[in-house]
């Protein structure tokens, strides 16, 4: 470090994650900010925090500090605030300078619960903490003209000055991985033992306005692009750099025409070199044509499982709760029936216990996704409300009657989520029945247990999705001596102690539970995360043949009697079921023709003598 170096003022930054994702956002404030040549001469940049081992003293990691800046969400604010909190008190002189997301857009609470932070950034923050960082050289700081800020006067009053400093519609900042200033970041993170992740922005803004999300607010909506050129240079970059991922933090990649050719850049370095691994994102909301393209490309280059359909719900009166601009069922349909052509695995994402959602129109939501095509797998989520988000904000709170939980995401985690459990639509014993309605669904259907059943018995017309599965869960929630209603029980103890006490986390209840984790033991050693409805899977798993007795039973007392040919397809759908002590192939003979049957069911079943091989799965679990 040179002598003009040290006579400079000196900027730390925290950016924590829940890995250790290499830290652009600081890389990004420091790009635009060294453009400012008083900035730049005034300041300097010390390398960021960023590994999750740096977390536990960040205070005495630091030397003299004059400004100490931290990006939160929700995977880091507390661990910000302990931070910034000892930050404070052991250099008293330090301006601490807060962020991200997480910010209230409203700060008065946040800063008086917080005496320790002096300023708060809100939306877009290149512009607005250049700004900041020139205004406090002079000898009595004016922060008034600095955009987004909130502050206390000494009397404590907080003020805001008006939103703005957006960066323009054409993006043409430096980028912070082609200037070199985010390589030491890459070298700490490999001497630490990560593969690097990077995360990447195309483009900024979201012109949706859903009311769970604050992507819309906090980029204001429109969409802007950063310099093409820049971006195919940033992906050879990381392919030099041997990026093990790119998290693409766009609201909505492939929302534009341009994504096919970065999309073929991407692919291209990773057929050449093996780098960027693996490319995971965040698809345009209503997708198109364009999507299945894109995400075909990355699935057949190993470089994604699929592409996910973010509907996160199946009723119209709730999408339009929620102001979310869902496409018609119909081109969901045909999108579906692109994705099997082209042989990417479409998922679909959905959010449990949205409000004016009802167990009845839950289920029914969840069955008629199943109807379009879209069976790979459903992923559930619960609800979350974020502070800048619309169903975050007081008016929503008051006008669904939103009542909520907080959690911990993990075990022993500082981290805490706010959960969705009540509304005006739905009761805390109505929440847990969706949630287990859903466990069943994706146990049964999504891991294969029932899923030729189901397909079969909706395109006979025998059963239709939401009979079958309603009454499956219906008859594993009534009787818990069924090896489905075990699991099931299990289950539903779990997320009754989990609304009761803070000490089961958000994101590990089951691993917070002894037993469970003891039966779940065999199936992959070291597995932790294990989501309720894997539960379920492994549990029946473990009992296949009793399973399948019961399985028959529920048919004949729901009306759907076993023929000779329901027969032979239930011994089918076991066949395909493996568990951990199977070989790993199997070969059995059959009257018809299951296999083509299910490969286009509507080509009727074809009697025969056919030889049907089943091969186990790759992995276990994904």
């Amino acid at each position: 470090m040179t002598a003009t170096t040290l006579l400079k003022r000196r900027i730390y930054m925290s950016v924590f994650s829940r890995s250790a994702y290499l830290p652009v956002v600081w890389g990004a404030l420091r790009a635009y900010a060294e453009t400012q040549s008083d900035v730049a001469a005034a300041y300097c940049f010390e390398e960021p925090f960023f590994l999750p081992e740096q977390a536990a003293d960040v205070a005495g990691r630091m030397e003299d500090p004059a400004v100490f800046a931290m990006s939160c969400y929700l995977w880091n604010f507390n661990k910000n605030m302990a931070a910034c909190r000892a930050v404070k008190e052991r250099f008293p002189d330090v301006v601490t300078v807060v962020g991200g997301p997480h910010v209230p857009d409203d700060a008065g609470a946040f800063l008086a619960e917080h005496p320790y932070v002096d300023f708060a950034i809100h939306k877009e923050g290149e512009v607005p903490f250049a700004e900041l960082l020139r205004a406090l050289l002079a000898e009595e700081p004016d922060v008034t003209g600095v955009p987004s800020l909130s502050w206390r006067e000494a009397d404590g009053t907080v003020r805001r000055n008006p939103l703005g400093g957006q960066l323009p519609r054409e993006i043409d900042v430096p980028s912070p991985w082609l200037s070199g200033i985010m390589d030491p970041s890459f070298d700490a993170a490999r001497a630490a033992g990560y593969r690097p992740t990077v995360l990447w922005e195309t483009n900024r803004g979201c012109p949706y306005s859903c009311t769970f999300c604050d992507w819309g607010s906090n980029t204001l909506s429109k969409v802007r692009k950063f310099d093409e050129d820049r971006l195919h240079a940033e992906i050879d970059h990381f392919s030099r750099q041997e990026v093990a991922a790119i998290l693409c933090c766009d609201a909505n990649f492939g929302i534009l025409p341009r994504d096919v050719a970065l999309t073929d850049h991407l692919v291209a370095n990773h057929e050449r070199s093996g780098f960027p691994g693996k490319f995971v994102t965040s698809y345009a909301k209503n997708a198109t044509d364009r999507i299945v393209q894109i995400s075909s490309k990355f699935v057949k280059a190993g470089m994604s499982n699929g592409a996910i359909l973010a509907m996160q719900t199946g009723t119209a009166d709730v999408l339009e709760q929620i102001r979310r601009s869902n496409m018609p069922a119909k081109n969901y349909e045909k999108l579906a029936a692109r994705f099997k052509e082209e042989g990417v695995e479409a998922y679909t994402e959905v959010i449990l216990g949205l409000p004016h959602e009802t167990p009845e129109s839950f289920a029914r939501g969840l069955c008629r996704i199943l109807e379009m095509g879209v069976q790979d797998d459903i992923m559930i989520y619960e609800c979350c409300l974020l502070p800048n988000s619309e169903m975050g904000s007081a008016a929503h709170r008051e006008k669904y009657a939103l009542k909520t939980i907080t959690r911990t995401y993990l075990p022993d985690d500082v981290e805490q989520v706010e959960v969705l459990v009540e509304h005006s639509t739905m009761s805390r014993q109505d929440w847990v029945n969706m949630y287990l309605f859903g466990a069943v669904l994706q146990s049964m259907h999504n891991r294969g247990l029932t899923r030729q059943l189901a397909v079969y018995l909706h395109t006979e017309q025998l059963l239709g999705y939401e009979d079958f599965y309603r009454s499956l869960a219906d008859a594993a929630i009534g009787d818990a001596s069924t090896v489905l209603g075990e699991a099931v029980d299990r289950a539903r103890r779990l997320l009754w102690d989990y609304l009761a006490s803070p000490d089961i986390p958000n994101e590990g209840k089951v691993a917070s539970q002894p037993d469970m984790m003891e039966r779940l033991a065999a199936w992959v050693p070291g597995k932790e995360s294990w989501l309720i409805y894997e539960w379920c899977w492994a549990y029946v798993q473990n009992e296949l043949d009793r399973f399948y007795r019961e399985l028959r039973a529920h048919l004949e007392s729901v009306g759907v009697p076993c023929d000779e040919r329901l027969e032979e397809l239930l011994r089918y759908q076991q066949a395909r079921v493996f568990t951990v002590a199977d070989a790993d192939t199997r070969v059995e003979l059959f009257a018809h023709d299951w296999t083509a049957y299910f490969r286009d069911p509507s080509a009727g079943l074809k009697p025969g003598v056919h030889i049907a091989r089943f091969e186990a799965p790759a992995a276990r679990m994904r």
